[in-house]
């Protein structure tokens, strides 16, 4: 069976089909479509973690909002001015009128947060062994926008799973083994599967 990359529409090499094809026959007995809202989703995390609600008018919702903008509504995008200071600026007004549910949150290092601020920091310790640098926390952030499905978080691959892992898997993603796929059986299985 032929592969292709969801982004470029280029066929995936033989090897990387190779793997796809080992990964769906060791977990097949898991791949049940179960597809939750992004909504829905995040209601989930916001049970499981200490979320701040960031002001709708931040810079990271301003980020949000145009990164779907473009993505999403690229006949719109093409309105926005060209000067990246005012595109953004411009973004906000226009997800309004779009009627996007812009969301983003940071969590707060306290409670269950902790532990992913202490894994950021092993992270970065484990990649600058020997350099003498100093860890300093980035904020964990959910930057999402609920009636695309846009969700980006950073500062947390532990995170980022358990959102890939909530939101589940289509028939359509099983079927032709979409990008969406790979990133849940990684998610649920760990790295190493892939």
């Amino acid at each position: 069976m032929d592969y292709f990359d969801a982004l470029t529409d280029k066929r995936i090499d033989s090897e990387t089909a190779d793997l796809v094809d080992r990964l769906l026959e060791r977990h097949a007995a898991a791949l049940v479509p179960c597809e939750m809202p992004l909504s829905d989703v995040l209601t989930q995390i916001q049970a499981e973690y200490p979320l701040i609600q960031l002001p709708p008018d931040d810079i990271q919702c301003a980020r949000t909002a145009l990164a779907v903008i473009e993505t999403a509504f690229p006949e719109d995008a093409d309105w926005l001015p060209h000067d990246p200071d005012a595109r953004l600026d411009a973004a906000l007004p226009l997800a309004k009128t779009l009627r996007l549910d812009i969301r983003c949150m940071e969590v707060s290092n306290t409670d269950t947060g902790c532990a992913l601020y202490t894994e950021q920091q092993a992270a970065f310790e484990r990649r600058t062994a020997g350099c003498g640098l100093s860890w300093s926390p980035m904020p964990v952030r959910i930057c999402a926008e609920t009636s695309t499905g846009y969700c980006l978080v950073t500062g947390s691959d532990t995170l980022a799973d358990r959102i890939t892992c909530l939101r589940g898997i289509s028939r359509e993603d099983i079927d032709t083994r979409t990008p969406v796929l790979i990133a849940w059986l990684r998610a649920k299985y760990g790295a190493d599967c892939v």
